[in-house]
């Protein structure tokens, strides 16, 4: 079942998973793209925070909309291409499966 949702969505992620192969007895791991071009929305949302001695500061986070359809799981890697041509490496937190569409918590890794 498609989502309403997924005509909004105008970016696209590319899935990475490390996968363990045995070659010649030895298992070994590495990193592979598992799909490429999947619909999603990146959105960026800004939390205040009272943090310590009630002074406020502003917290990112960084939500992944997909279809329920789409084979993401906590650890991954999806690199996003953004509407605007943008792309953002992203690590791929808990998801949160709905009726419509899941969301996932992510965490960007070039933010230093």
């Amino acid at each position: 079942m498609k989502s309403p949702l997924e005509r909004l969505w105008k970016d696209k992620m590319d899935i990475y998973r490390w996968v363990d192969r045995v070659v010649n007895g030895v298992t070994k791991s590495k990193e592979e793209i598992l799909y490429e071009g999947v619909r999603c929305q990146y959105s960026k949302g800004s939390l205040v925070d009272t943090g310590t001695e009630g002074v406020p500061t502003m917290v990112n986070s960084y939500t992944l909309f997909c279809s329920l359809e789409t084979d993401l799981i906590e650890g991954d890697k999806v690199v996003i291409t953004q509407r605007n041509g943008r792309q953002v490496t992203l690590a791929v937190g808990e998801g949160f499966p709905y009726t419509t569409h899941q969301e996932f918590s992510v965490k960007r890794d070039d933010v230093a």
